[in-house]
């Protein structure tokens, strides 16, 4: 790893959300056997904003109802992500986005239930003051919750 990133023993995982395209509506997914996802990106106004919304969700837990088992019957199984962001260029030196992230696990049968999830939000102003100097101004809350 390169020094700016702690060097030596260090390890990065760096993680870019698709900006969405700003020229032609697109729609991609698929069909798992345990999960399926789906995607929409678009322009909201052509060549100046765009969308992205992308989701997936397991689906385990729909067929427990289908065994003969009661212990399956009772269980509960499952994730969903959600992912959303706005692109919004204002002028040549002014862009604005706005992301989201929504996830939540859970797990259980009966009483015993184990549940986390994730909500994350995001918006970022970039400005460019001259072609090398430029400011990024980021707002992000975030929550995490869990339950036993």
């Amino acid at each position: 790893m390169p020094a700016s990133f702690g060097g030596r023993l260090s390890s990065v995982l760096d993680i870019k959300m698709k900006e969405g395209n700003s020229k032609d509506f697109n729609v991609t997914g698929g069909i798992g056997s345990i999960s399926s996802r789906l995607t929409v990106e678009g322009p909201i106004l052509r060549e100046r904003s765009s969308f992205m919304v992308s989701g997936r969700r397991t689906y385990v837990d729909v067929f427990f109802p289908l065994f003969n088992n009661d212990d399956l019957k009772q269980s509960t199984l499952y994730f969903y992500d959600l992912n959303a962001k706005l692109n919004l260029t204002l002028n040549p030196n002014n862009r604005i986005f706005v992301s989201g992230y929504f996830g939540r696990d859970m797990f259980g049968r009966d009483i015993n239930e184990f549940g986390f999830g994730n909500q994350t939000l995001t918006a970022r102003w970039n400005h460019i003051f001259k072609h090398n100097l430029f400011m990024n101004t980021t707002l992000i809350s975030s929550n995490y919750t869990y339950f036993l």
